[in-house]
């Protein structure tokens, strides 16, 4: 009599790692929804909550992309941008960078304290620059005089620019208190 082994492969996200996202992506909604603007921006929560998702629970890629849809969704009820849909773009481009930079492992040393910074950084960046070429290409023939350029696009870099120092120090800050709470190794 012999003992048959099989192993099953594992389809989506586990029960507790949806619970996970959804905690904080809702967690991210409140605190963007009701943090007011300081100097006329509003950190993007929502942002930091997505990169910490992904770095806890490691999804494969279509739920990365499902965590950046989500995200996006969220973002259409607590943005107060002039083109709120870009979100759709924005978002999940943004969460798949941060999926494939929690691919690359540092764990060893110094590095292994500076990841979850460093991958919110990008994470912001590439959300926000994406989300400016949209909106730059959309705005492309929108002209404000003769070689007068849009201060819209210079306002939307600093935006970016704070968002994601912002989003940087609070993402990796939350990071280790979260994974030991979780009990993610």
């Amino acid at each position: 009599m012999s003992v048959e082994t099989r192993v099953v492969e594992q389809k989506g996200l586990k029960a507790v790692d949806v619970a996970i996202v959804a905690v904080l992506l809702a967690v991210g909604a409140v605190l963007r929804y009701f943090t007011p603007p300081i100097a006329g921006i509003t950190p993007n929560f929502v942002i930091i909550m997505y990169c910490l998702s992904i770095l806890l629970i490691r999804p494969k890629f279509g739920a990365i992309l499902g965590i950046g849809l989500v995200s996006a969704a969220i973002c259409q009820v607590t943005t107060k941008s002039l083109f709120p849909y870009l979100n759709f773009v924005s978002e999940p481009v943004g969460a798949i960078v941060v999926g494939l930079l929690a691919m690359i492992r540092m764990e060893s040393g110094f590095l292994k304290y500076v990841r979850p910074f460093l991958i919110t950084l990008l994470g912001t960046l590439v959300s926000g620059f994406t989300y400016i070429s949209i909106f730059k290409a959309i705005t492309l023939f929108v002209q404000l005089g003769p070689n007068r350029p849009n201060p819209a696009y210079a306002a939307l870099v600093v935006v970016v620019l704070v968002t994601a120092v912002a989003n940087t120090v609070l993402g990796g800050i939350l990071y280790f208190p979260l994974k030991a709470a979780l009990g993610k190794k």
